[in-house]
């Protein structure tokens, strides 16, 4: 990307990894919303031009001296989050709360490369059992289960989740999962369709039902022990207060570089004495993601429906610029 709406297809020089980074060939990367901001000046990068690109799988080819956790031929996916390592998070190791989170494809380089240099603390390594198409969810899936750790559900215990977004159904296995009960929220009957065939039992068309009485009645009078708000969701905040309960929990999930308008009322907050929290990422939970595709527990196959040749990027993305809603997720076959 050379600018907001430039993107093109260019040549740059090759580079050898040294110290603790790795080279890597890419297999497979994605196009995502931030790809999306970035294209339309929402979001700024740090420099440009850049590569796009934070979400990716491939196979180790080269290697610096300092490296020990990967060899040649290892099938990786990339954690795309770039923690600081200096806050007082990132020393006692929670880094999913660290304080200057950056992320590959925003503040440096991404991976819509055929060959990309990495940190070896960044790669982890794909069992046999998990296809290079569905590791390149683990991001999303880690991002899911951060927010299962913040909201620290018990069994039985019913949340609402706003939006059947990629993340948005991802969630609702994660918390099918942990034996919670997940009610998923949208205005898109094809996206909520696709939550139903999976498994989640509880979907609400805000567009043909009153979600309120509708989860009034799911909860048996009590609403929703939790709630998770998407940001770029097309329900507002304040509406998603209305569904938790009394002292119930709320986590407002997107990245942090974004400006999203939260305008909102806290005072069903005060009234309810809810509890908020802010969640941007899943650093570090990677191995965990991959756990879970290996185990089956979180089906990505509905989500690998296209699939996109590399000197395409440039068309496919100003096609999600122009209609958002086209695919749940575009895969770029390198």
């Amino acid at each position: 990307m050379h600018k907001a709406g430039e993107i093109r297809l260019d040549k740059i020089q090759a580079q050898d990894p040294t110290g603790q980074c790795a080279k890597v060939k890419v297999s497979y990367a994605s196009l995502s919303a931030i790809d999306s901001m970035l294209y339309t000046g929402e979001l700024s990068p740090q420099k440009m031009p850049f590569t796009i690109g934070s979400q990716a799988v491939g196979m180790v080819t080269e290697v610096g001296e300092g490296v020990t956790n990967v060899v040649r031929g290892d099938r990786v996916v990339i954690d795309p989050y770039l923690y600081c390592e200096g806050c007082d998070p990132c020393a006692k190791g929670k880094f999913v709360d660290c304080v200057d989170l950056k992320m590959y494809g925003v503040y440096d380089d991404g991976f819509m490369s055929d060959f990309c240099i990495v940190r070896s603390e960044d790669l982890f390594k794909l069992p046999d059992r998990v296809k290079d198409e569905e590791a390149i969810f683990a991001a999303h899936i880690a991002l899911a289960m951060n927010i299962m750790a913040k909201l620290e559900l018990e069994k039985g215990e019913h949340v609402v989740i706003m939006g059947a977004s990629l993340v948005g159904i991802i969630l609702a296995q994660v918390a099918l999962y942990y034996q919670a009960i997940p009610i998923l929220v949208d205005t898109r009957g094809d996206r909520l369709s696709i939550a139903e065939n999976l498994g989640v039992y509880y979907c609400v068309n805000s567009t043909v039902d009153d979600a309120r009485k509708k989860i009034f009645s799911m909860t048996g009078g009590s609403m929703a022990s939790a709630v998770v708000y998407f940001t770029g969701t097309n329900s507002s905040l304040p509406k998603s207060l209305e569904y938790a309960a009394s002292g119930g929990r709320v986590v407002v999930a997107g990245w942090s570089g974004t400006k999203p308008d939260l305008a909102a009322s806290f005072s069903q907050v005060f009234s309810k004495q809810l509890t908020v929290y802010g969640v941007s990422n899943g650093a570090k939970m990677i191995p965990a993601a991959i756990n879970m595709l290996a185990n089956r527990t979180v089906n990505v196959t509905p989500f690998v429906k296209r699939t996109i040749a590399f000197e395409n990027v440039d068309e496919a993305l100003k096609t999600q610029v122009d209609h958002p809603d086209k695919d749940i997720k575009v895969l770029v076959k390198m």
